[in-house]
């Protein structure tokens, strides 16, 4: 009767075959020594910055090998290493080994590079190696190969806008791909792009990358988008997009060691390097990075309406208020509602000149925006409370809204509505006076009314009487003292509702500590987006109103030079831009860091700084 053997049992009996016919072999031929070589090689010598390449050191016919030093890698970066092989030869019946140690390296700027030789101990002599020489232009896609089959062309980082020309103002999608043809175990964003000279909107993804199938050359990836925002460029001219930084980690097979040796390239034929047989991986780190990219972005034309303030895409604009018809001190509601697609948030309420008599507050705002691959729609809703304190009927002159058409490319004016507003009368105390009455004119009815009469009575004097005392002159003076006061606190708040500037910068704390109290809310409650919008607005929105410098003009460069010319001291500059920046950051990062607490006491730390320096 036949056994039959699984397929694993009968590979190891062949090994070890094998093995007994190796040593077999070494005992019966003549076995020759060379000489020990230590010698060092790269491959490949000419790459890309950002490229990965394999520097190995040999040792030929060495034995008892110890001490290796390896030479500065100053200019690169090791991904990889030492990692250690052996291998052992058999030809026409001599006898040979040899010893291999293998870096990994990644080229990081442009240049020609000379590698200095490494050092080993072979035997009772010291052995120093050639030195290699390394040749790195400028970066591109793909690039170096590294040893393990992880290499810049098997996983990359690819970075893309839809459109490389726009207007200001007008949205731009940027793209981060990921391409791999190995498995990856996971991946991590270690730098965000700078986005000087940017407004950004991200554009919500699958928490867990969802990977397709995609051609590149002739070449079959797995893709994945892992980052996605929508840019609005604040500034003409051509800006740049920073490269974005991050590593993966990627399990590759383990190849075998290559050689003339006929058995070794026996059992190194595609069967055997197989999974079924061949199951031993590493896992890798490669460090990604994304090209920079550039856009040229175009002034807006001339002729723009004198109520135009920077909105960009198209829109619609609704006014309304929430009766026309109230009494004197009761509230009203001016409600304004942008709605379109472009750069919603950026865009401003259209000018309303209240009158005079109308007692008005900063309106309260209110965005929702989606944004996706199309761009960015919505609306956005400023409320105004108004409280007339006179009677009468009041015209609401509003300025109209404009905005630039995209695809008209051209200035749209909406009119705005002539609001009017009648205001009755209040609750108020009615004091009738009669004159002129004599006893004719009152009649008896009945028994219940009585004449009254005319004469001075008589009273009874007080031991101390209110009559004629201080107390009663200061109770006589003390409403015209008050409405004095209430005249003049007016006039006043008048005169700084007609300096906009005046009343913003006034306000900037106020308004910053509020949006701050807001953003606590969102963080104890665990809303990040929400925690992140309230405090970049908070940081942004205060320094916008204390420096008098528009959101929609105002850049990391236009604050600093600005807080320079108040006096802030650089250090204070920097931090409020690391604050900006860390907050940026986590709005990019997703859900990758739980540091909400750090942020919100730097946020806090900095404006209240930013506070004192600027009183």
């Amino acid at each position: 009767m036949n056994a039959v053997y699984p397929i694993t049992g009968t590979w190891r009996n062949m090994r070890s075959y094998f093995m007994l016919l190796v040593l077999f072999l070494f005992t019966c031929l003549h076995v020759t020594a060379d000489s020990d070589r230590f010698t060092a090689a790269v491959n490949p010598q000419n790459m890309a910055v950002g490229d990965q390449f394999q520097l190995t050191f040999t040792l030929n016919g060495g034995s008892n090998a110890r001490g290796f030093k390896a030479p500065s890698f100053g200019d690169f970066t090791v991904l990889m290493g030492p990692s250690q092989s052996s291998n052992m030869q058999i030809i026409n019946g001599s006898f040979s080994q040899s010893i291999s140690i293998t870096y990994v390296l990644q080229a990081q700027k442009e240049g020609t590079f000379k590698i200095g030789g490494a050092e080993i101990i072979a035997g009772n002599d010291k052995l120093i190696s050639n030195s290699v020489t390394v040749n790195v232009g400028k970066g591109r896609s793909g690039g170096g190969q590294n040893s393990d089959g992880a290499t810049s062309s098997n996983v990359f980082l690819k970075a893309s806008v839809d459109k490389s020309t726009a207007f200001r103002g007008e949205a731009i999608v940027v793209t981060y791909k990921l391409y791999t043809r190995v498995t990856l175990l996971n991946y991590t964003l270690d730098k965000l792009p700078s986005l000087n000279g940017f407004w950004s909107q991200e554009i919500e993804l699958p928490q867990q990358p969802e990977f397709h199938n995609e051609n590149v050359d002739g070449v079959n990836y797995k893709v994945a988008d892992i980052k996605k925002l929508v840019l609005f460029p604040q500034r003409s001219g051509t800006l740049e997009i920073d490269p974005m930084r991050g590593e993966v980690i990627a399990r590759v097979q383990a190849q075998r060691q290559r050689n003339n040796d006929p058995f070794n390239q026996f059992f190194n034929d595609p069967f055997f390097n197989n999974p079924f047989f061949n199951n031993s991986v590493q896992d890798v780190k490669v460090p990604l990075k994304s090209s920079v990219l550039r856009v040229n972005v175009k002034e807006l034309p001339s002729g723009a309406p004198g109520s135009f303030t920077g909105a960009v895409g198209r829109f619609s604009c609704e006014i309304s208020l929430d009766k026309s018809t109230t009494k004197a001190n009761e509230a009203v509601t001016l409600k304004v509602k942008i709605s379109g697609k472009g750069n919603i948030k950026l865009a401003d309420a259209p000018a309303i000149n209240f009158p005079p008599d109308m007692e008005t507050y900063e309106p309260k705002e209110n965005v929702s925006v989606t944004a996706t691959a199309g761009g960015v729609t919505g609306f956005k809703t400023f409320e105004y409370l108004i409280i007339p304190r006179t009677a009468g009927e009041y015209k609401l002159p509003i300025q109209p809204f404009s905005y630039f058409d995209l695809e008209k490319k051209q200035y749209v004016e909406i009119p705005s509505p002539e609001l009017t507003l009648r205001v009755d009368k209040g609750n108020e105390t009615v004091t009738t006076t009669i004159s002129g009455t004599t006893k004719s004119d009152v009649q008896l009815l009945g028994k219940d009314i009585l004449y009254i009469k005319t004469e001075v009575p008589d009273f009874e004097s007080s031991h101390h009487p209110l009559f004629g005392s201080g107390i009663f002159y200061l109770l006589m003076a003390l409403p015209a003292l008050l409405f004095g006061f209430f005249l003049f606190m007016l006039k006043k708040q008048r005169a700084q509702q007609q300096n906009v500037g005046l009343v913003k910068q006034q306000r900037a704390s106020k308004t910053a500590l509020k949006r701050l109290s807001a953003a606590k809310t969102f963080m104890d409650a665990r809303e990040r987006d929400k925690f992140l919008d309230e405090l970049f607005k908070a940081l942004w929105g205060f320094v916008s109103d204390k420096l008098g410098i528009p959101v929609a003009d105002l850049s990391k460069e236009t604050a600093g030079s600005a807080l320079r010319s108040k006096g802030v001291h650089e250090e204070l500059i920097q931090e409020f831009i690391r604050a900006t920046d860390n907050c940026e950051f986590a709005r990019f990062a997703g859900n990758t860091t739980n540091d909400e607490e750090a942020l919100y006491h730097q946020g806090l730390a900095v404006i209240t700084q930013l506070e004192e320096r600027l009183r």
